[in-house]
């Protein structure tokens, strides 16, 4: 008489396969994505300074290799070093023009506003009532909801609402917008 059934006996070897294999992959892929940088007296620190938020996030898809990051960013894929020169290289044109290239305000300067009525009108630095009410000037048939600044709300597009954020202060926090 067997012990062992010879199905059940495959099964747990496809079983322990797997897990084997499942473990080999997550450890790999921790050490690949780990940015540890190795300092001039031989220690490793594991911590390097974040990319400008204006870059926008870093390449997904890398080499395996391991290169000098341009500073202060310590060691990495040549993927990234290459992402970071040409961000580098971007900054340097938009200062040498005088501009201020990925750093443009996403809504309404209110000391640069020359409109009088919303939406060209800067609203932040209003309490939300007024916000309101001059939104409502403008387009009496607008929803307007005057939320907290963390509110949380869904992503849905209404052509019709308009959320005014304000802050704990009471006054508008962000140029509203309509959707």
């Amino acid at each position: 008489m067997r012990l062992y059934n010879s199905t059940i006996v495959k099964s747990a070897i496809v079983l322990a396969t797997i897990i084997v294999a499942t473990i080999i992959a997550t450890s790999t892929a921790t050490f690949a994505d780990a940015e540890v940088n190795i300092n001039t007296d031989g220690t490793m620190s594991n911590i390097r300074p974040p990319f400008p938020a204006r870059w926008g996030p870093p390449p997904l898809r890398q080499t395996r290799d391991y290169v000098r990051l341009p500073e202060p960013y310590g060691r990495g894929s040549s993927t990234i070093k290459k992402w970071i020169e040409e961000k580098m290289a971007e900054d340097a044109a938009a200062a040498d023009e005088g501009t201020d290239e990925g750093t443009e305000r996403r809504f309404a300067d209110p000391s640069e506003s020359t409109s009088s009525t919303w939406p060209d009108k800067s609203l932040v630095g209003m309490t939300g009532e007024e916000a309101q009410k001059e939104i409502n000037d403008v387009d009496p048939s607008l929803d307007v909801h005057v939320l907290p600044e963390d509110s949380m709300v869904t992503m849905d597009y209404v052509e019709t609402r308009v959320r005014v954020f304000v802050g704990t202060d009471g006054k508008v926090a962000r140029q509203p917008n309509k959707g």
